[in-house]
């Protein structure tokens, strides 16, 4: 059984039973074969521009981007969660608001709204779905930067390793989330755009 740390605002791992890698025994290394999972995401989708073909931002997609982020990991990769937790929809409305996130995302991308402000919406709309058993917020990172790479907008290089674990980076980002949550948005995209990567 691994260790579980208490970091503020990290889904708890309870349920080891969908571990593919057996060698892992510490927290340390469970972050570090994930980390070399999404690296190889990470070279597919951002490395060059994605196309909307390969790239295109419906359930299917979503679903599959995250199953290439932690498969390599977790059997249940890629899956819709069927368990309740502490934050998110519940279960049985996850798809439905993915669906209207999908909804949503078309009505902000013809409308004015600028591209970053998109990006950051997606980014809070996916992580509130929670969707996922695990994982959630990198992979709602990972969408709101290819939805600003196929807009040829600069990405937002997140500190992940900082963002991960108790830091004050990880405080601001909860706090800005948590506006969010409430409708205000300025503190997350000033956040953002604190890490977005210079043209």
């Amino acid at each position: 059984m691994l260790p579980q740390p208490s970091i503020p605002g990290q889904t708890p791992l309870d349920d080891l039973s969908g571990l593919r890698v057996r060698w892992i025994q510490t927290t340390a290394q469970l972050n570090a074969a994930e980390a070399e999972n999404i690296r190889k995401a990470t070279l597919k989708y951002l490395l060059a521009k994605p196309t909307n073909r390969s790239a295109r931002f419906d359930i299917s997609w979503m679903k599959r981007l995250h199953q290439e982020m932690f498969g390599d990991v977790w059997t249940w990769a890629g899956e819709l969660r069927m368990n309740e937790t502490n934050i998110g929809s519940a279960a049985r409305q996850v798809e439905i608001d993915l669906h209207n996130l999908i909804g949503d995302l078309r009505a902000w991308e013809s409308s004015q709204m600028p591209i970053l402000e998109q990006a950051v919406r997606i980014h809070h709309a996916a992580v509130k779905i929670h969707p996922f058993q695990n994982g959630n917020g990198r992979w709602s990172r990972m969408l709101a930067n290819i939805w600003l790479l196929l807009h040829d907008t600069p990405l937002i290089e997140w500190p992940e390793v900082t963002i991960g674990t108790s830091s004050a980076i990880r405080s601001d980002y909860l706090a800005a989330v948590r506006a969010a949550d409430c409708g205000d948005f300025v503190r997350l995209i000033a956040l953002h755009a604190q890490f977005s990567r210079p043209q």
